[in-house]
C-alpha cells in the first residue's frame, strides 16, 4: 500500500518542481490548450464543392423558381381535370408545386453546361409520367391479381385512361413550365448552372 502512495507523492513533487521551473522562466502554469483535431479531408465540405453551401443556395433558388412556375402553369389545366372541384384542385396544385420544387433541385444538376435537349425533355417526361401514374385511381370495376378491368378485361378501364391522360397534361404543363423558368433564370444569371 505504501508504494503507490509514494509514487503519487513523487509524481506530485516532480510536477511541482516543473511548475516552479516554468515560473522562473516566465512561462504560464496553465495547462496547454488542446487543439481540436480537424476533420479528415473526406469529411470537410468546402464552399465550392459539389454540395457546399454556395451550391446548396443555387439549388434552393432553382427549386423555388420551379415550384412557383409549375404551380402557376398547372392551375388552369388542373381545375379542368379535377372537374372544377376546388378542394381537389387546391390539393393537386399544392402537390404539383412541391413536386416541381424537387424537380427544380434535380433539373439544375441534370442540365449542366453540356446537357443535350433530349436530356432536358427526358427529365420533364420522367417527372410528368411518374406523377401521372401516381394520380390514377383504380376503379371499382377492376379485380386484382392480375389486375383486369371491365368492360374490356384490360389492365386499365376508360376512366383510368382518362385520369392518366389528364394527369399527363397537368404534369407536362407544370414540369415544362418549371424547366422553362429555371432555364430562363440560368440565362439571366439568377441561378448558376452546375458545372
Amino acid at each position: 500500500k505504501g508504494a503507490p502512495a509514494g509514487l503519487a507523492a513523487h509524481a506530485h513533487a516532480g510536477l511541482a518542481a516543473h511548475a516552479h521551473a516554468a515560473l522562473a522562466r516566465g512561462a504560464s502554469t496553465r495547462p496547454p490548450v488542446v487543439q481540436r483535431r480537424r476533420a479528415s479531408p473526406r469529411m470537410e465540405v468546402e464552399e465550392d464543392s459539389a454540395f457546399g453551401g454556395a451550391q446548396r443556395v443555387e439549388s434552393v433558388k432553382a427549386g423555388v423558381i420551379a415550384a412557383v412556375a409549375g404551380g402557376l402553369a398547372c392551375a388552369l389545366p388542373a381545375l379542368v381535370v379535377d372537374g372544377f372541384n376546388v378542394a381537389q384542385w387546391e390539393f393537386d396544385v399544392d402537390t404539383v408545386s412541391l413536386a416541381c420544387g424537387l424537380f427544380g433541385l434535380t433539373y439544375r444538376y441534370i442540365v449542366r453546361n453540356d446537357a443535350s435537349e433530349m436530356l432536358r425533355q427526358g427529365a420533364i417526361g420522367a417527372f410528368a409520367l411518374s406523377r401521372a401514374s401516381a394520380a390514377v385511381h383504380v376503379s371499382d370495376s377492376c379485380i386484382p391479381v392480375p389486375l383486369r378491368c371491365e368492360p374490356f378485361g384490360l389492365y386499365l378501364d376508360p376512366s383510368m385512361l382518362a385520369q392518366g391522360a389528364g394527369a399527363v397534361v397537368v404534369g407536362a404543363c407544370a414540369f415544362g413550365a418549371a424547366a422553362a423558368a429555371v432555364d430562363y433564370a440560368f440565362g439571366k444569371g439568377w441561378v448558376s448552372k452546375k458545372d
